[in-house]
């Protein structure tokens, strides 16, 4: 590996968290890198073969956006799209292949954890001690008005959104729990105290990802647990989690109104009728089946879901705040945009990352574990964001592919 990959490869890793940029295509700082990244890893002979014969679904999935945008009515929308999910496509690509490198996996590791817990940092501090009662938003976290739980202050750490630094910080967090289970007495109390503070920042973003953060710290415990009673009561709080905070993504019935919901609704569950608000996580969701049903073949075409939301918005099924939103799910994203065969394609792929996933050892390096649980997690967390475009999904499933080091928590 020479010099010039391994850093480009680590300053990449740390811009990360510099999120929003104002550039074009919701492209990142550290994007800018990429390009320079894969020149230097090209001239080092570092790179064999781009593909594995295991990626096929990945191929898939990425035939199935370029067809429909063939024959989409927007072709230059729906290339564009195609563009952004090669360019996610080879984050993974090249950072399995750097995944060979122990010592530099290692590096890009505790670099990616280490970012997380410094924003972390920096960002209880901004939320906590600089903005309340003077600045309602920031840069590093912001006040708001949640269904259920009043007036919050929230995390989001230089990313667009808590929703996002939640995700991340799922992924940093089973990353130090493992760097933690092969570091010497000392480096087990550094990585203990990051972890803790990690979690710590998951539960403040007051975000969906909880819900995966809770199975991917479950799954990852669950290798290194004897205890079949101790498992079972481990997976039942983290499907309790998923389901409330799933629950909680459908209606808003506080007694507080707030900018989440789209218009009255009354549900009735278990015999009592729930009065509320329709949450605009569920009216999206029904904006996307919609477009499916209207062109269940080739979709709507990638990248239009805007234009569905628009039409939302003047037959009033959607409030003015989210006539430009994403689906903020994949599932009903993928089967909107690009119709059946894109969505058989979206959980083709998910499925090959279980089966691979399922034939890891408990045995098996930590670190593959861990990338493993985070990529489970955010497929958790798939239900009410749109986690495919999230670059750290696809370093974790790099880093999952890889057995991976053993002695990297030696240092800290």
């Amino acid at each position: 590996m020479t010099q010039v990959a391994a850093w480009l490869a680590v300053l990449y890793v740390a811009l990360l968290l510099v999120g929003r940029s104002g550039l074009p295509l919701s492209a990142q700082w550290g994007d800018l890198l990429f390009p320079l990244l894969v020149v230097a890893v090209v001239r080092g002979g570092e790179i064999g073969r781009w593909w594995r014969r295991e990626d096929w679904p990945l191929a898939v999935y990425l035939g199935v956006t370029l067809l429909t945008s063939m024959v989409s009515v927007d072709p230059l929308t729906g290339f564009k799209h195609f563009a952004k999910q090669v360019y996610v496509a080879l984050i993974f690509v090249v950072f399995r292949h750097l995944a060979r490198d122990a010592s530099l996996s290692g590096r890009l590791q505790r670099t990616f954890v280490l970012a997380f817990a410094l924003v972390t940092v920096v960002s209880l501090v901004e939320v906590f001690l600089l903005i309340p009662g003077r600045v309602s938003l920031s840069m590093f976290g912001a006040t708001d008005a949640l269904p259920f739980l009043g007036v919050v202050r929230r995390l989001r750490g230089g990313l667009a959104a808590p929703e996002m630094l939640g995700n991340g910080l799922l992924v940093a967090f089973v990353l130090a729990l493992a760097l933690r289970l092969v570091g010497p007495g000392r480096a087990q109390l550094w990585w203990t105290a990051i972890a803790t503070l990690l979690a710590a920042a998951e539960f403040l973003t007051f975000s969906h990802s909880v819900a995966g953060f809770a199975v991917a710290t479950v799954l990852f415990a669950a290798a290194s647990t004897s205890s079949r009673p101790l498992r079972s009561l481990g997976w039942i709080g983290a499907a309790s989690v998923v389901v409330i905070v799933n629950a909680a993504s459908l209606v808003d019935a506080g007694p507080v109104v707030t900018d989440y919901g789209v218009g009255p609704v009354s549900i009735e569950f278990m015999g009592a009728r729930v009065e509320g608000r329709l949450m605009h996580y569920a009216a999206l969701k029904q904006v996307a089946w919609s477009g499916f049903r209207e062109h269940p073949l080739t979709g709507i075409g990638p990248g239009r879901f805007m234009v569905e939301t628009e039409r939302a918005f003047k037959d009033g099924r959607l409030t003015a705040r989210y006539r430009e939103k994403p689906p903020q799910c994949d599932a009903a994203g993928r089967l909107a945009e690009t119709g059946i065969a894109g969505g058989i394609s979206l959980f083709l792929l998910w499925a090959s990352w279980l089966r691979a996933a399922g034939r890891i050892p408990s045995t098996r390096s930590g670190f593959q574990r861990a990338g493993f649980a985070a990529v489970v997690g955010i497929l958790v967390n798939s239900l009410n964001a749109d986690v495919m475009n999230f670059r750290f999904l696809w370093l974790a499933l790099a880093w999952a592919s890889v057995p991976g080091h053993e002695s990297t928590g030696s240092s800290t």
